[in-house]
């Protein structure tokens, strides 16, 4: 099947590869059947050095794409393309930026999200401050919010293989505002901090960047910690990563680190406390654990114990032999070198996460303003920035990515839900009538339900949150999930059950279930956790408070199940990973709900992190990832296309000019342009609003190609005039040349047939002897002549001379009369400066005098409608106007004698410039004069000397003729 034909100027259908190459197709294709099953057919090429076309490639039939026009090439608003794929996504706009500028942040991993958030909270720093609080206050708030990104940043961000600084969570961020748009205060929540960084790390990928900005610290902080002489290869937990990064200095990021922290108010105790639970964490991936004669044995735990104040005894104890409770009784219970190396993990990255929220709540507590960002009063707002994880597709995915994409889906969901809202409010404003399939408010549903449903079918993290708690194992929760949603049209099992698939409005995404049951459990040495709520180190024991209990033994049975996210209210409730992160997800969107949300899609162009290179399959994944296809499908649905009436009737009237020329109603114009064009029908193809022509996708496109087809016949006719014109120019002026060739060849002909005539011949003979014999006489006569010549020349050089004179002395005197009119000119000019700053301020006391008017008018209008709500204070605001009234009618009789006074100001400065005019032709006379009178006298200068060579040449003549006179005789 043949393609839509686009015209270009070669006459072939233009079409675009979804690898982004630009093909162009013949006409009447054949399809190539010997390509096998996959129906591929021969793509022709445009060979840009010849005329001709070659085979160049193969392609599939369904990766070949319409090419948009190139008068859409950068277009801002991607709903307006002819054609919606990817291929034309990812090439339209200046920059890969997909959605109009929103500000919930979400992308790649390197593509800006961090970034553009702290220039979000930069700007909104910058322009609103927090000046109702005072100068200091003020001042210092402003800066600590800008501070908070340094501190978390070395907390949560690492270095990937795409970029150098990924934020390893993600965060909200909420700027309070007060009635008069200050800032008053901040608060940051965080989600999904990638706690398992801590103690694994993928190949040329590091930990959280403040393990190494701590190993560069200055020598007395490093000597505090314990860590002088130490460098990331002592410490297993960091020894296989990235020890640097290129172009980052981290001792410098240390002393930024140090500085925002000041900034924050965070004590030198508390930065230490902070320090030494990271430090404490590098130590417990130093433990050595051994099995010794079939006994579990650790060592290198003391250095970890002291840093995290316990007892080492008790810290080995509880971690080599943990009490479980059999019947009545406790007993104790040994544990594999591998589980006790599972242990010391999760303690880890539970030790991690908690310090990292107790830094959070403490940077919360510096920026939260004078009040409380809980307490906001009556019309004060906060302004949120959303910095999350972008969806995510690997080759192998885990339960991250799970609460990664569920949170995407809902996002995703919140961001049609608003596109729809939005594309309705502009319907019913503009009464446009759109029927129920516009409604894709719950397109995303069934996968959202999917995942969180707790209803049967249960959905995938209610599966997870039973199985975590009865104990179960990775292959139970694979067969409960499959067994709870086998028949949704979203899920879809794996043939070797490995794991299953979820169909994602960004695409079918396969997990794999190994490994969730301890993911979601994220399990904690119970004995443990009661050891550090003991610790003499108070930061240590804020960290699991949780876990203090009256008395130490007999741990209650209560407690045992019992992990890092529990609740407190009520008892020991046990909640996975999941169910928090759920939580956490619904608290998030119903705060979104009641906001304006604008959203930023963040494009990563290579995996390189190379500047200026375009990875385009990569770019591609992205945008569908991020959703970009779906908003604008959602927008396509209806009527995407909008013009107001005067733009279409200016840009499609050439479609039918006679109809529209004398119409002065625009909308009656534009409905009589559409009625006239062939194939278009309203409802299905437009309707016309109340200021706005509405299309369907890709009427606007019809359209644009009949106009096309217009301006290439009106094109065809001035070219042709053009060449018309242009050909009877070249006639004409042939004709004229032509004529002038036969001009000149006639008259050569004469002078040639003239020139062989006798008498012509006779008649220069006679004149030859006539000057032979009359030599003599002509001499004589021409030395009289020239001798009568002399004298009257002498007499009319006397008489120039004469005549100079008097020129010289009228020169003198236009001089003088000229000095004099240069003199009156520079007092003119005085005076109409001082006339002209005059005219200034009296235009000034003019322009104040009306503003005053202005000002009294305004207070008139309010008095008198202050007097009609007021009718106990009728007679006093009666008498307040008359005195208004009276004060205006002094200052507009003010204004009337300063606007008579300008008058006559303007009057006065006009004749002064007239006066100018005349003085100043006035010089240019007596100048032209002047130059006159020197050209005279250059000439009779230059008369002098001729004559004076003449008659020297005539005496030397005449003594040549008398001596050779007297020769003769």
């Amino acid at each position: 099947m043949s393609p839509p034909e686009v015209k270009t100027a070669k006459q072939l259908g233009t079409l675009m590869h979804s690898h982004g190459i630009e093909v162009y197709h013949k006409h009447n294709l054949s399809v190539d059947h010997d390509a096998g099953f996959n129906l591929q057919k021969w793509a022709w090429v445009e060979q840009k050095n010849s005329s001709e076309s070659f085979m160049k490639e193969q392609v599939s039939k369904d990766k070949i794409y319409m090419m948009n026009p190139p008068k859409l090439d950068q277009v801002e608003d991607m709903a307006e393309l002819l054609y919606l794929h990817e291929p034309a996504v990812t090439y339209s706009g200046l920059f890969l930026v997909a959605v109009n500028p929103y500000h919930t942040f979400s992308g790649e991993s390197g593509a800006g999200k961090t970034e553009n958030t702290k220039i979000v909270i930069q700007y909104l720093a910058s322009i609103a401050g927090s000046h109702g609080f005072g100068t200091d206050v003020a001042s210092k708030l402003e800066v600590q919010i800008l501070q908070a990104n340094p501190i978390l940043e070395s907390f949560g961000n690492a270095q990937t293989i795409r970029n150098n600084n990924s934020s390893r969570f993600g965060k909200f961020i909420r700027i309070a505002f007060n009635r008069n748009g200050n800032i008053r205060g901040a608060f940051i929540d965080w989600y999904l901090l990638e706690t398992s960084r801590v103690h694994t790390q993928a190949l040329e990928e590091r930990s959280y960047h403040i393990f190494y900005q701590l190993l560069n610290a200055n020598p007395d902080m490093k000597a505090a910690l314990c860590i002088d002489q130490k460098c990331p290869a002592d410490f297993n937990y960091i020894k296989s990563s990235n020890h640097t990064i290129q172009g980052v200095d981290d001792a410098a990021e240390y002393n930024k680190l140090v500085q925002s922290m000041n900034i924050m108010g965070i004590s030198v105790e508390e930065r230490f406390d902070f320090f030494r639970i990271v430090v404490a964490i590098l130590y417990l991936g130093n433990i050595a654990v051994n099995n010794h004669f079939g006994r579990v044995e650790i060592a290198n735990h003391e250095l970890a114990c002291e840093l995290l104040g316990v007892s080492p005894v008790l810290f080995k104890k509880h971690l080599l032999e943990p009490q479980i409770r059999a019947g009545n009784e406790w007993v104790s219970q040994s544990k594999s070198p591998s589980q006790v190396k599972d242990h010391l993990d999760a303690l880890a990255k539970v030790m991690y996460e908690r310090n990292f929220s107790h830094l959070v709540t403490r940077v919360n507590t510096a920026i939260d303003g004078p009040q409380s960002l809980e307490g906001m009063a009556e019309g004060e707002r906060f302004i949120g920035v959303l910095d999350i994880a972008g969806f995510e597709i690997f080759k192998i995915n885990s339960f991250e990515q799970l609460c990664i994409n569920y949170t995407n889906e809902k996002l995703q969901d919140f961001f049609n839900q608003n596109m729809f809202v939005l594309e309705e409010k502009e319907y019913k404003r503009e009464g446009i009538h759109c029927d129920d399939s516009f409604d894709y408010r719950n397109d995303l549903q069934p996968t959202i339900d999917l995942i969180e449903s707790v209803k049967n079918p249960i959905g995938v993290l209610s599966c997870l949150e039973d199985e975590c708690v009865t104990q179960g194992t990775d292959e139970r929760l694979l067969a409960k999930i499959i067994e709870q949603n086998l028949h949704n049209s979203r899920f879809k099992r794996d043939m070797y059950n490995e794991g299953f698939s979820i169909k994602h409005y960004a695409g079918e995404v396969k997990y794999s279930t190994s490994g969730w049951i301890d993911r979601g459990k994220d399990p904690l040495n119970e004995h443990i956790a009661r050891l550090f709520a003991e610790s003499t180190h108070q930061h240590t024991a804020n960290l699991f408070k949780d876990y203090a209990t009256q008395a130490a033994m007999p741990i209650r049975a209560a407690d045992v199940k019992r992990s890092l996210f529990r609740t407190r209210k009520g008892g020991g409730n046990f909640h996975t990973v999941g169910y928090k992160h759920k939580m956490q997800l619904a608290g998030l969107m119903n705060t979104l709900q009641n906001t304006h949300p604008h959203f930023v899609r963040c494009i990563l162009p290579n995996d390189r992190k190379r500047p200026g290179e375009i990875q385009p399959q990569l770019i591609l994944h992205q945008l569908r990832c991020n959703g970009v296809l779906e908003g604008i499908r959602i927008c396509r649905v209806g009527y995407p296309n909008r013009l107001t009436f005067e733009q279409f009737r200016e840009q499609y009237k050439l479609l039918s000019p006679d109809l529209v020329a004398n119409e002065q109603d625009h909308r009656k114009a534009c409905e009589r342009l559409l009625a006239s064009v062939s194939h278009m029908k309203p409802i299905e193809d437009y309707q016309l609003g109340k200021t706005k022509v509405f299309f369907k996708a890709g009427v606007l496109g019809e359209l644009e190609k009949q106009r096309d087809v217009k301006l290439s016949e009106i094109v065809t006719k001035i070219q042709a005039a053009c060449r018309g014109l242009i050909a009877r120019r070249k006639v004409i002026l042939r004709q004229s040349q032509d004529q002038l060739i036969r001009t000149i060849q006639r008259n050569a002909r004469i002078y040639i047939s003239m020139k062989q005539s006798r008498l012509w011949k006779v008649y220069h003979r006679r004149k030859e002897l006539q000057y032979t014999f009359g030599a003599e006489n002509a001499i004589q006569k021409k030395i009289e002549d020239l001798e009568l010549v002399l004298s009257a020349t002498q007499e009319q050089l006397q008489e120039l001379s004469l005549e100079n004179q008097g020129q010289q002395r009228q020169m003198e005197k236009q001089d003088a009369e000229l000095q004099e009119h240069q003199r009156a000119l520079e007092q003119m000019e005085q005076e109409k400066t001082f006339l002209v700053t005059k005219n200034k301020e009296l235009s000034d006391q003019l322009e104040a005098t009306q503003q005053a008017l202005t000002k009294s008018q305004e207070e008139l209008t309010t008095v008198k409608q202050f007097s009609e709500e007021q009718a106990v204070m009728l007679s006093k605001m009666h008498k307040d106007i008359q005195e208004e009234s009276d004060e205006n009618e002094s200052l507009m009789i003010q204004c009337d004698e300063l606007c008579k006074e300008n008058q006559e100001l303007q009057e006065r400065i006009q004749l002064l410039q007239d006066d100018q005019s005349a003085s100043q032709a006035l010089k240019e006379e007596l100048d032209y004069k002047q130059q006159e009178n020197e050209q005279m006298r250059q000439d009779l200068e230059e008369v002098e000397i001729k004559y004076e060579q003449d008659i020297s040449a005539l005496e030397e003549t005449i003594s040549v003729r008398k001596s050779y006179t007297k020769k003769r005789i």
